[in-house]
C-alpha cells in the first residue's frame, strides 16, 4: 500500500510540471476547439478577454507556468467565476488547451505612450473613478476592483472599457433600474433580484429594496453605471495616459 501511494503522490507531482504537447501543432489545433467551445463565452474567441480575463499576455493572475495553467483549468480559482474542467477532461485534452493558450500568448510584450502619474491623477480627480473602483486589495466598491487589472487585460480592452462602458458588464455589476409610483426612477447595483423583490445599492452607497407591488416596475438594464462620457470629458492624451496607469495594477506578484 505504502509503495501504491508513493507512486500516485509521485504521479501526482509530476503531474503538469512541463506541458508534454508544448508545441504540437495538431493538439494546439484540438485544445482551439475545444477553447472555442468551453471557454470562448468567458474570454472570448481569440482568448483576448470578455468577462474573463484576457489570456493572451502570457501572465495570469493565478500563476504562470504551465503547471499553474494545467491547475487552473482542472480545479478552478476559487472565489472566481473560473470553474473546473477536472471531471469533464482527461489530462490531455487539459494539455491541449495549456498549448493553445500558450500559442495565442503574444510574441511581443503591449507597450503603451502615456504617462501613468498623470493618468493617476486623473483617476483620482478629474475622472472621479477613485470614488467607485479600488486600486488595492480591500472590501468591494461600487465599480469592479481594478488592483489586476493591469495583469488581467489588453491596453485595448482597456482603453475600449473607458469609452464604451456599456460594451462588456462585469459580472456582478448588472444594473436593476426601479420606476416609483411618483415617477422617480433609481438606479444601482444588483445585490438580489428575484420575482417578487429587488435589491441594489446606488452610486452612493445606498442600500434600497422593493416588493414588487411597491414599484411601478423593477428590470435589469444592459447598461453600466460607469459613465458613458469619458470620450468628450477627457482629451486623446488623457484617455492614454489613465490606459498607461491602468496598466500599472499589477496587484501581488
Amino acid at each position: 500500500m505504502r509503495a501504491a501511494l508513493l507512486l500516485f503522490l509521485l504521479a501526482l507531482l509530476a503531474r503538469g510540471q512541463t506541458n508534454p504537447l508544448a508545441g504540437d501543432a495538431a493538439a494546439i489545433d484540438v485544445g482551439k476547439g475545444n477553447f472555442r467551445l468551453y471557454c470562448a463565452p468567458c474570454h472570448g474567441i481569440h482568448a483576448q478577454g470578455g468577462r474573463g480575463p484576457d489570456l493572451t499576455r502570457g501572465n495570469f493572475s493565478a500563476g504562470n507556468t504551465d503547471t499553474d495553467l494545467f491547475r487552473v483549468i482542472s480545479a478552478g480559482v476559487q472565489g472566481t467565476d473560473m470553474t473546473g474542467y477536472g471531471e469533464r477532461f482527461d489530462d490531455q485534452m487539459i494539455w491541449r488547451l495549456v498549448a493553445f493558450i500558450r500559442s495565442a500568448a503574444r510574441v511581443t510584450p503591449e507597450m503603451i505612450a502615456g504617462d501613468p502619474a498623470h493618468g493617476r491623477a486623473i483617476f483620482q480627480g478629474k475622472g472621479g473613478c477613485a470614488a467607485c473602483h479600488a486600486t488595492t486589495a480591500g472590501p468591494p466598491q461600487i465599480g469592479p476592483s481594478l488592483d489586476r487589472v493591469g495583469r488581467q487585460r489588453s491596453l485595448q480592452y482597456l482603453r475600449e472599457k473607458l469609452l464604451d462602458p456599456n460594451q462588456s458588464i462585469t459580472p456582478g455589476y448588472s444594473t436593476v433600474a426601479v420606476k416609483l409610483p411618483d415617477g422617480r426612477t433609481l438606479r444601482g447595483i444588483e445585490i438580489a433580484f428575484d420575482d417578487f423583490s429587488s435589491q441594489f445599492m446606488d452610486v452612493n452607497r445606498q442600500f434600497h429594496s422593493f416588493r414588487k407591488e411597491e414599484a411601478a416596475s423593477i428590470e435589469r438594464e444592459p447598461t453600466s453605471l460607469m459613465p458613458s462620457d469619458y470620450g468628450r470629458r477627457l482629451t486623446p492624451s488623457e484617455q492614454t495616459d489613465i490606459v498607461a496607469y491602468l496598466s500599472t495594477l499589477r496587484g501581488a506578484q
